[in-house]
């Protein structure tokens, strides 16, 4: 599944790239780039008169949990976990496995030594990710919306 957002969930937009979904979002939008992109994408919005004109999934919720669970609900949205923290969760784009000198150069000593062959980096905006503390909490977050089963 691929995804589009309108301008109003970019929440919705950051936890669906952790998950792994290639989710097209900008805070703005001209209707003919919605009709456009649309055509390839599943829509998600709250809006209903934008809903009207391109179809799509409509959600009633301006509450993330409640966004996260109608989507699951409507979609049968049950991410592969193989590519869960495959995206950047800023510009979108696939992550890589960040080359070594690079790594070393531009994130914490610490997290070097510690994650030297985890970190990955976005070839586009240039962000390093690895796995810490904030993955452990996104991991307890995605179990919460049942995401992830339990084990």
């Amino acid at each position: 599944m691929e995804f589009l957002l309108d301008s109003m969930l970019g929440r919705l937009a950051k936890w669906l790239r952790i998950m792994g979904y290639d989710t097209h979002y900008q805070s703005k939008y001209r209707l003919g780039e919605l009709y456009r992109l649309s055509k390839d994408r599943i829509f998600v919005t709250r809006n209903k008169a934008l809903y009207s004109k391109l179809n799509g999934v409509l959600l009633s919720s301006d509450i993330l949990d409640d966004q996260i669970r109608e989507l699951k609900e409507k979609l049968q949205l049950y991410p592969d976990i193989k590519n869960f923290f495959s995206r950047c969760v800023i510009c979108n784009r696939k992550l890589i496995k960040a080359p070594l000198k690079l790594a070393q150069e531009y994130v914490p000593e610490y997290v070097f030594l510690e994650n030297r062959d985890k970190i990955r980096y976005c070839p586009s905006c240039n962000r390093f990710y690895w796995p810490g503390t904030h993955r452990q909490n996104m991991i307890r977050r995605l179990k919460k919306w049942g995401i992830i089963l339990q084990s």
